[in-house]
């Protein structure tokens, strides 16, 4: 029974990376100026790390040959990774106070915001986008606001299914469930 349910929670964990790279580099895409903030390229980098470590994850429950303490190093790190990700997209976008408010408040924070606006300069005292060339895109800043707020979602379910598989995979791995050698 516990190794259905760590296949069913790293099967989730092989999802939610997914989705955290595909969000993280839509937008990374998005960046006309500049490369892209750190807070999305690590959110790319995390999302690809949780993959792999889900696929050796998943391979591990059909083959003992890799020792149980790797597996809970591998899955610590990627939880930690996620964490770290979602924590600091989330301080990047505190600016914003919404993501879908018409008011011209928030829409200037979102427009200031580095993770929405696609990179901007200054000339002649005038800040310019080309992310956001053809005024008014509102509806853009909107978008993309909402995938960083589900990215940053998606990076915090991955923890919490992190902590869950890391503390499944131990008692698996006590109980003698996948594991048939010891390692001394």
């Amino acid at each position: 029974m516990l190794k259905i349910a760590t296949l069913a929670v790293r099967t989730l964990l092989l999802l939610f990376g997914a989705v955290v790279l595909g969000v993280s580099i839509t937008l990374a895409k998005q960046q006309a100026l500049g490369s892209p903030p750190p807070e999305t390229s690590f959110g790319s980098f995390t999302g690809a790390f949780g993959i792999l470590v889900s696929l050796i994850g998943l391979a591990a429950l059909f083959i003992d040959k890799l020792p149980a303490i790797v597996l809970l190093g591998a899955d610590g790190l990627a939880s930690a990774f996620y964490l770290a990700g979602a924590i600091a997209l989330t301080v990047a976008l505190k600016s914003v106070s919404s993501c879908t408010s018409d008011d011209n408040g928030p829409q200037v924070q979102r427009f200031q915001n580095k993770l929405l606006n696609g990179g901007c300069e200054d000339a002649a005292d005038v800040t310019v986008c080309p992310g956001l060339r053809d005024q008014p895109n509102l509806n853009l800043l909107k978008g993309r606001c909402q995938r960083v707020q589900a990215d940053y979602v998606f990076e915090y379910l991955a923890f919490v299914f992190g902590v869950a598989v890391i503390a499944l995979t131990f008692v698996l791995t006590r109980n003698g469930g996948s594991r048939r050698t010891a390692y001394v």
